[in-house]
């Protein structure tokens, strides 16, 4: 992992979001870095949406202004709701 990636778990983990808790709190973690990072934090969550869409092989149809937290209900609905499964990432699956 890079000294970025790293430097962002250990900070979720201080404030008492461990790497597991991730997915299930997705909306506390962007919160979180955006008060830390501020608008950076954006950047962070939504390539990291464009990157889960991607896994499930979905299209990523949304902007960088949508809201993300509402896509990451919708990419969780379709993931039980059709049993998709990560293309590159089987550990994925726990997390939904």
């Amino acid at each position: 992992m890079g000294p970025i990636r790293d430097w962002v778990y250990d900070f979720l983990e201080k404030k008492g979001i461990s790497r597991e808790d991730i997915p299930t709190r997705f909306e506390d973690v962007v919160k979180i870095l955006l008060e830390r990072l501020g608008t950076s934090a954006r950047v962070i969550a939504y390539r990291t949406m464009v990157e889960l869409y991607k896994e499930f092989s979905l299209s990523a149809d949304f902007d960088y202004d949508d809201s993300l937290p509402e896509k990451f209900v919708f990419l969780k609905e379709r993931v039980l709701a059709d049993r998709l499964h990560p293309t590159r990432t089987p550990s994925l699956k726990l997390a939904f």
